[in-house]
């Protein structure tokens, strides 16, 4: 018999001979937003079909290279500014201890869960934030000089994109994002939604380069509908 979920998948074009993912019945297609419970929240925005952990690939060690200098988190800083960021110190630890999530912030689910209000941003653009204990050194800041942070910006612009079937969605623009009650400070990627990510797409993967770091991300589509809904 076929479930209505499936039904979903076939219509959005997923196909019906895939088997559903563990967490087709979970609590955000089974509970309205607001009877949610915490942990169930922290649940959506950390380790769900719009948050994952991302891979970390240490470029600079694998060259024999310093790494970046540590920040507390993607976006912030420890010390002061460095007016030369290729110029990076090494990094105690290994790429085995540096954690970061990939969220799709645009999607209505996470915005359900954050409360966030409907905003042209998240409709004009696909939101991504990376969150985690990884060096921030080529992530644009406000107290960069405007050469520095432009450099930085086409350092991003080049090496982020949304890999899809068809050519990848580029980069746009970057902020960052001050922590909340509900989640780490974190650096926000957007790309524009005027070449859509559909469902024959089938799977995303979100690529960008911090430092000396490459960070990838896979997303698999059939995985993220909502109340029914592609929800990005």
């Amino acid at each position: 018999m076929m479930t209505r979920r499936r039904a979903v998948l076939m219509g959005l074009g997923f196909g019906g001979t895939t088997l559903l993912p563990a967490w087709a019945k979970d609590f955000w297609n089974e509970k309205k937003a607001a009877d949610w419970t915490d942990d169930e929240i922290q649940q959506l925005l950390n380790k769900s079909p719009w948050a994952k952990d991302a891979s970390i690939f240490d470029s600079a060690a694998h060259k024999g290279l310093s790494s970046a200098p540590r920040t507390a988190g993607m976006g912030r800083r420890s010390g002061g500014r460095t007016s030369n960021p290729g110029n990076a110190a090494p990094l105690p630890g290994s790429p085995a201890n540096w954690k970061a999530i990939v969220r799709w912030e645009s999607a209505l689910p996470v915005r359900e869960a954050v409360k966030a209000a409907r905003s042209k941003d998240a409709e004009e653009n696909y939101i991504l934030s990376i969150i985690g204990d990884i060096p921030g050194v080529g992530v644009p800041s406000d107290d960069d000089e405007p050469s520095e942070r432009k450099a930085k910006m086409d350092n991003l612009i080049e090496n982020t994109r949304i890999e899809r079937r068809d050519d990848p969605l580029e980069l746009q623009q970057v902020k960052l994002a001050p922590k909340t009650p509900l989640s780490q400070a974190g650096t926000l990627f957007y790309f524009s939604r005027v070449l859509p990510i559909m469902p024959e797409d089938k799977q995303v993967t979100f690529v960008t380069k911090v430092g000396p770091l490459e960070v990838k991300c896979k997303f698999t589509l059939r995985d993220m509908l909502y109340r029914g809904n592609l929800e990005l």
